[in-house]
């Protein structure tokens, strides 16, 4: 009589078990439906337009930071020509002129040509213990920008974007972003300047060009380039709070 009873108890608890787990799948089965049945109701809230940007993602913040980087290069340019033709008129104006353009060209504001190298940055293909340590960084980027800057670069791009003193190089997650502008490896880094200055510099031991070689040869390569042509800064040059002095110091 208690071995039937002891089964009768034992079959009982795995009822009540499998009873509590069938109504605890249920409700999640049921949450799981509600939460989708909301999100689905969300989106058909909205008007037909909008729906059809959301779920086709055509609203992108950087292409349309690209088109107005264009415009911004095309209205410098059509700028830099009527100073010239203004400039034809008195030779005061052309001096003025002659100013302007070297100011521009001290700030990035026109496309800079001459002599240099290329710097070209890769990820590695070989397996290493830290699997980070294969992997182009931003601050890979901006330790080599600094270095080419500290041997003598007259100007540098990243990527096809001109490097100022308003440039970032920062990363969003595993992202390099230039100008806050996407890029990926390979990274191309073009400096104008003294070509052999430059790469003397860029192969000095510890420098960060060797630390990278070290771990692998491939992450690195270093071009003689006859003549680049860099583009113009498109991004903004509006200062908030500095200004030029009106008088000068006494």
């Amino acid at each position: 009589m208690n071995i039937f009873s002891n089964q009768y108890r034992q079959n009982k608890n795995w009822l009540w078990s499998m009873s509590l787990m069938s109504a605890l799948l249920g409700f999640m089965m049921m949450m799981a439906w509600v939460t989708r049945e909301s999100r689905t109701t969300r989106i058909d809230s909205t008007d037909a337009d909008q729906q059809n940007r959301v779920l086709k993602g055509s609203i992108d913040i950087q292409e349309q930071y690209l088109k107005v980087s264009e415009e911004v290069k095309r209205l410098r340019a059509d700028k830099t020509k009527l100073e010239e033709a203004l400039a034809k008129n008195d030779n005061g104006s052309k001096t003025l002129n002659d100013s302007l353009q070297e100011a521009k060209m001290l700030a990035c504001l026109t496309e800079l040509e001459g002599p240099g190298l290329v710097v070209t940055l890769r990820d590695s293909q070989k397996p290493t213990a830290i699997p980070s340590d294969a992997a182009i960084h931003d601050l890979d980027v901006l330790r080599t920008v600094n270095e080419l800057w500290n041997a003598g670069a007259e100007g540098i791009a990243v990527n096809g974007q001109r490097v100022t003193t308003n440039s970032s190089i920062r990363c969003v997650g595993s992202t390099i972003l230039v100008n806050d502008i996407k890029i990926a490896p390979p990274v191309r880094i073009e400096a104008i300047g003294d070509g052999k200055t430059l790469s003397g510099a860029m192969s000095l031991p510890e420098g960060v060009l060797d630390v990278m070689r070290r771990l692998d040869p491939a992450m690195v390569n270093i071009e003689l380039a006859e003549k680049l042509r860099l583009p113009a800064f498109a991004g903004s040059t509006t200062r908030k709070w500095g200004t030029v002095p009106k008088e000068t110091p006494k």
